[in-house]
């Protein structure tokens, strides 16, 4: 598998659609990931979470795929409030 150079990587973030696509790829396996880490941390299965967020556990197990992007926070909100966390949103 050949591998990038830092050019190429770099000339490729030139290119602001590839990098704005990239970076809400990046985001979303971020949130997915953390979802999953939080709830894992506290030992919940998924149906255990969806009670504290007051979502069915079928919700979760989409929340928590890497590939999901349909993102709202009140949806976020719901998840801190469960995890006993602050949403933080910035940019």
């Amino acid at each position: 598998m050949p591998t990038l150079s830092h050019q190429t990587i770099k000339d490729l973030y030139k290119n602001k659609e590839y990098a704005h696509a990239y970076m809400e790829e990046f985001l979303n396996s971020y949130i997915a990931t953390q979802i999953k880490v939080l709830r894992e941390s506290q030992q919940w299965t998924q149906e255990e979470l969806g009670k504290a967020a007051d979502m069915h556990q079928e919700r979760i197990a989409v929340l928590e795929n890497v590939n999901y992007s349909s993102w709202k926070i009140g949806t976020l909100q719901k998840l801190a409030r469960a995890f006993d966390l602050t949403l933080n949103v910035s940019f």
